[in-house]
């Protein structure tokens, strides 16, 4: 739980463990996370009872990621000007509202594909307006000399929940039906409000916040991420990955459901197992950034997924989409704690919850677009077609970030 003589991290993954604060958020956060996972995969299911359509299928996707490419921006400025904690609990009671809402409809048996897809889009309001203040409060939480870990275990923490959400919620589709699942999942938003509340911000990151007009806010941080060639660079590199990398996830409810014929448990299995993928990369992560370093990771990380992916497509089998769906979830953990703590790593405190907003604009942005087009290459070609289509795209630009050096992440700035 301790840092390395000479300085440098914490050779320990679990190290934040050790923070009461940042433990009991990590808590609320995976079983809220949980019940996310749960309506995700019944809404993916939901949505297929209506439709066989692809296309339809990814506006799904489309729908939850969307709101995170228009609302990003201004969720930073807001989260810059005003106390981060209240901003927080505030998008997780609209969040909640939306879930109650989508539940109730169901429940009472009027939700259609149009109430489905526009609740999510809701949703994807609040994690887009809450997703920039939560980013910014974890150097709050957590020291500068165990950010990574903690980073990482935010997003292994995510992932655990995608393991054991769709199984748990894919269990309970065959006795309650889906509005049982979107119930668990408003509830759950309770524990995360409960223990926001519950930490008191440092006084410090209190001061160290600028209150400017709201224009003026906006266009400070625009001149600061036009100015950062560090981060144009992380962005650059994260679209490489993110825009064909989304490919498999964008269409595995197709593939789950008609070209492998799963029933509901056995596709719930097959969205968990990215999770327990996630989780093992989170736990190797300190071993592997410290042999290869986390800009070659990264570079690895791509690679694999494009080669495991193309395995994948051409034997399409529940082994195979299987396996290639475990080891995409380590390759994207990799690529997602390494970009996430280079970002926070080149922002002061005063402009942490803007560039990390565009941070997430960038990420959400490529995912938006990402399964827009293998969602019309499926519907034209077949999703087989568009998964091969999608490493062949990644292999050149794997090979294109590799020219562009990921920022060294050390500690972030104050």
């Amino acid at each position: 739980m301790t840092a390395p003589p000479g300085g440098g991290e914490p050779r320990s993954a679990w190290a934040p463990f050790a923070n009461r604060s940042f433990l009991t958020l990590w808590v609320a956060n995976v079983a809220s996370d949980i019940g996310g996972w749960m309506q995700t995969t019944g809404a993916a299911w939901e949505m297929t009872s209506f439709t066989s359509d692809p296309l339809f299928v990814a506006l799904l996707s489309v729908c939850s990621t969307l709101p995170l490419l228009l609302f990003s921006p201004i969720a930073g400025v807001l989260a810059d000007r005003f106390d981060r904690r209240r901003f927080f609990i505030l998008w997780q009671i609209w969040t909640m509202a939306a879930a109650a809402f989508l539940a109730l409809l169901a429940w009472s048996g009027r939700l259609d594909p149009w109430w489905l897809l526009g609740l999510t889009f809701c949703m994807g309001i609040g994690h887009a307006m809450k997703g920039p203040a939560w980013h910014a409060m974890v150097p709050e939480v957590v020291p500068g000399a165990i950010l990574r870990q903690a980073i990482a275990l935010n997003s292994a923490g995510f992932n655990l929940a995608r393991t054991l959400g769709p199984m748990f919620g894919q269990f309970l589709l065959g006795f309650a039906g889906v509005a049982l699942l979107f119930a668990i999942n408003a509830v759950t938003y309770v524990g995360t409000i409960m223990a926001m509340l519950s930490w008191r911000r440092p006084a410090e990151a209190r001061a160290d916040q600028r209150r400017e007009g709201f224009m003026e806010s906006f266009a400070a941080g625009l001149r600061f991420v036009r100015g950062s060639v560090e981060l144009k660079a992380i962005f650059t590199r994260g679209l490489c990955f993110f825009v064909p990398g989304i490919a498999f996830g964008t269409l595995l409810p197709v593939i789950g459901r008609f070209e492998l014929g799963l029933d509901a448990f056995r596709f719930g299995v097959l969205y968990g197992v990215f999770g327990a993928g996630a989780v093992a990369g989170a736990a190797l992560m300190p071993t592997i950034n410290r042999l290869l370093g986390p800009d070659r990771a990264n570079i690895w990380a791509m690679g694999l997924h494009a080669a495991v992916n193309l395995v994948a497509a051409l034997e399409m089998n529940i082994w195979t989409v299987g396996a290639a769906v475990t080891i995409n979830g380590a390759c994207w953990i990799t690529v997602i704690a390494n970009n996430n703590m280079a970002t926070q790593s080149v922002l002061p405190n005063y402009m942490r919850a803007r560039g990390m907003a565009v941070n997430q604009m960038v990420f959400f942005g490529a995912m938006v677009g990402g399964s827009l087009l293998w969602g019309q290459i499926a519907a034209w070609f077949g999703p087989q077609t568009a998964i091969v289509a999608s490493c062949a795209a990644l292999v050149p630009l794997t090979v294109f970030a590799a020219t562009i050096r990921l920022p060294g992440a050390a500690l972030p700035r104050a």
